[in-house]
């Protein structure tokens, strides 16, 4: 399990390492404001970066090339992580929440193989079917309190905060995508703070798990 760790906390470093550079490079253009300069956290998307030619209609190679490597890094990444996650819990639960995991894992892999200027509609469903099994699967985590855990722990208040987040994004995007609605801010907006929250998550659980493994070292 402590190898698990690693990966994870790896995979992480990898993803956001990458993501930085991908955001740095990107040409511009957001969807609420088309021929802005460069990438804004709070006007583009994550799948912006993917795209073969930015909005602003300049070319997006370097930017896509590091971001397909940082949503990959964090698609394999996940997979190790939900057993991590997964060990917390009771036999009866951790087979459940390590498939669901598996899976929604591979979903965000896929995203990074599926662009959405070239593939709009499978990668709105694969993004948002892998993003509604990993809410599954963090909500069996964040929902059981572990034994002499505090009840508002970093990792019960980031797993939830991540859970409702990634909840509200998927609902925003099926009233743009699917229901006619108009593009604001906000959805941009909440699918940054869902990815800080699912990191915070990621991290705490690693930490506490790593601590049980020294403590039974």
């Amino acid at each position: 399990m402590l190898r698990s760790c690693l990966l994870t906390l790896l995979a992480l470093l990898i993803c956001c390492t990458a993501l930085a550079a991908a955001c740095w490079l990107y040409p511009g253009g957001s969807w609420t404001e088309l021929d802005a300069h460069g990438f804004s956290l709070l006007r583009n998307f994550w799948c912006d970066l993917l795209r073969s030619q930015a909005i602003n209609g300049r070319d997006n190679f370097w930017s896509k090339q590091l971001a397909s490597l940082g949503f990959a890094a964090l698609g394999l990444g996940l997979w190790p992580y939900w057993a991590v996650a997964a060990s917390l819990l009771d036999a009866g639960r951790r087979g459940r929440v390590r498939l669901l995991g598996f899976v929604s894992a591979g979903c965000l892999w896929l995203t990074a193989l599926l662009p959405s200027d070239r593939h709009p509609v499978l990668h709105g469903v694969v993004a948002l079917g892998g993003g509604v099994l990993g809410m599954l699967a963090a909500f069996a985590c964040v929902g059981a309190r572990l034994p002499a855990e505090a009840r508002y722990s970093l990792r019960r208040i980031s797993g939830w905060a991540a859970f409702s987040l990634a909840l509200l994004n998927a609902l925003l995007y099926v009233h743009v995508a699917y229901a006619a609605g108009t593009e604001t801010l906000l959805h941009p907006s909440v699918q940054k703070f869902a990815t800080a929250a699912l990191f915070v998550w990621m991290l705490s659980t690693v930490r506490v798990v790593a601590c049980r493994l020294r403590g039974s070292g």
